[in-house]
């Protein structure tokens, strides 16, 4: 889907900037002619959330997402009527996930340089160890993304679902391929079914659909 791959690829280039730009202001600290010591000190007492969040390019990277929480309306069929109040509180939620997970990256980003400086390692070699340390800390981060925004989506359906008639059905839409789970292929190879009728076959599979990471949703099929 084109929204998600936007927002996960403006996503990874801001924390790659951010953390260029991390890197650069420590090192500028050296030139300076501040000790180790006092440039990990310095370091340690960095507010990330107001840094690394908001004051280097990783805001660009959370106001992507943020975008895409927009964006993924445009692909839900309006069938029923829920408040901007609804919506609101729904996207706040997002906004608390993305922010939290940049805050998590940011200080796995300080650890490394911090790493990097107390073993006066170059630029290169301080950046080599942010990205493997990041592998390690927060690994993959797209799917993290592909699955908050995902549950963002279904919850958008499942509030406007509110006050429809209990015969509604839904289909299970998505893609059909080799990474489909076996609850996937299941609902995938049924005939549209009630929201009583999802929870009977897997409790909580209305809004968990196939679980971490699942590129499908429950769409309405016979609601005006």
């Amino acid at each position: 889907m084109a929204v998600l791959d936007d927002a996960i690829k403006a996503y990874n280039d801001s924390i790659e900037q951010a953390s260029s730009e991390f890197l650069s202001d420590a090192k500028q600290l050296e030139e300076e002619g501040l000790t180790t010591e006092e440039i990990l000190l310095f370091l340690a007492a960095i507010d990330i959330s107001t840094y690394f969040v908001q004051d280097l390019a990783a805001s660009a990277g959370v106001g992507a997402y943020m975008t895409a929480t927009e964006r993924l309306l445009d692909d839900l069929p309006f069938f029923g009527a829920t408040s901007e109040t609804q919506l609101l509180a729904l996207q706040n939620v997002q906004r608390s996930s993305i922010i939290r997970l940049t805050g998590t990256v940011g200080e796995s980003i300080r650890m490394s340089i911090s790493q990097g400086i107390a073993n006066k390692l170059g630029t290169d070699d301080i950046a080599d160890l942010i990205r493997r340390n990041l592998g390690r800390d927060v690994p993959r981060i797209d799917t993290i993304i592909t699955s908050t925004l995902g549950t963002y989506q279904q919850s958008v359906i499942a509030t406007m679902s509110e006050d429809l008639p209990n015969d509604t059905l839904y289909e299970y839409a998505g893609p059909r391929d080799e990474k489909n789970r076996p609850i996937c292929r299941t609902f995938l190879s049924e005939e549209p079914l009630t929201r009583n009728r999802i929870e009977a076959e897997q409790k909580g599979a209305f809004l968990d659909r196939g679980g971490w990471n699942c590129r499908h949703l429950w769409i309405p099929i016979n609601a005006s």
